[in-house]
């Protein structure tokens, strides 16, 4: 979730429980000026990122690093070179 500027706080407390009284207060203030949307918003993010470091412990790509078979043609058309079908009508332009 992200902050405006001058919503972040910070600050120091001579005792736990009156750092964790802080806390709450300056909680209830950042949280009361957020939507339902921003906290999906968050959520998202965060199983996002999970999955893409899982990713990468598995040793796998994300999709944007995997080599496509869309190939362009001069003319501006893309196709699918693994489906040589799709090709024929452009070739005139190789």
């Amino acid at each position: 979730m992200t902050s405006s500027p001058g919503e972040q706080t910070g600050g120091t407390a001579a005792t736990f429980e009156q750092a964790r009284a802080d806390f709450e207060v300056d909680w209830r203030r950042f949280s009361a000026r957020r939507t339902p949307a921003d906290y999906q918003a968050w959520r998202d993010q965060r199983d996002w990122t999970g999955r893409k470091y899982a990713m990468w412990e598995r040793g796998e790509r994300m999709p944007s690093q995997i080599p496509s078979s869309i190939m362009p043609y001069p003319c501006g058309v893309r196709f699918d070179s693994h489906k040589p079908d799709e090709s024929y009508p452009h070739r005139q332009h190789i």
